[in-house]
């Protein structure tokens, strides 16, 4: 059976709007960490918000919280890998739920912004600090953000959604709700 061509634009839309975000998460990353690379000093502080959030410039050779720094170019492969799987199993991991493809657009993205930084720099720039009296959030960045904000969506929407069942899911072919079904020749 084959889609009909308003299918065929439906489901490109889909992607839409999960490529827009994540190509905006990796400018947005790329453009904050050449800001910090060009006007901050290696390992200084800036206090933003003094006593909780500050601009700082650290590097980070590992993943979160400097896990496995001996190991960029692997990390580098892996961050590759999952960013191809990613693409190849969306519409099996989305399952029709818009807010999953906005979450895996987010994550790639972010996957993007570091795996970059890791090819160019050898190791990702962080520079948001987040603290509070003597507790110290590691040092961060936008691609971070976007990636723990996407997964924690995904697994959320996993979670929450009921997934659909053969009974209520439409076939390929069917119009889409609303719409009544075409005429056959």
């Amino acid at each position: 059976m084959s889609s009909s061509p308003k299918h065929s634009v439906l489901a490109l839309s889909f992607w839409r709007l999960p490529v827009l975000l994540g190509l905006g998460v990796f400018v947005l990353d790329q453009l904050s960490k050449t800001a910090i690379l060009r006007h901050w000093p290696m390992n200084t502080q800036t206090a933003v918000i003094p006593g909780f959030f500050s601009i700082v410039h650290f590097r980070n050779p590992g993943a979160a919280w400097g896990l496995f720094a001996d190991h960029t170019g692997l990390l580098a492969l892996l961050s590759a890998v999952v960013m191809a799987a990613m693409v190849f199993w969306f519409d099996h991991l989305v399952e029709g739920f818009p807010e999953r493809a906005m979450a895996l657009g987010a994550v790639f993205g972010g996957i993007a912004g570091n795996l970059v930084d890791r090819v160019v720099h050898g190791e990702v720039v962080d520079f948001i600090l987040v603290y509070w009296r003597t507790f110290q959030w590691p040092a961060f960045n936008v691609a971070d953000s976007a990636i723990s904000c996407g997964v924690t969506i995904f697994v959320l929407s996993s979670f929450l959604r009921q997934q659909p069942t053969a009974a209520t899911a439409c076939p390929d072919d069917a119009p889409p709700a609303g719409e009544p079904p075409a005429s056959s020749p």
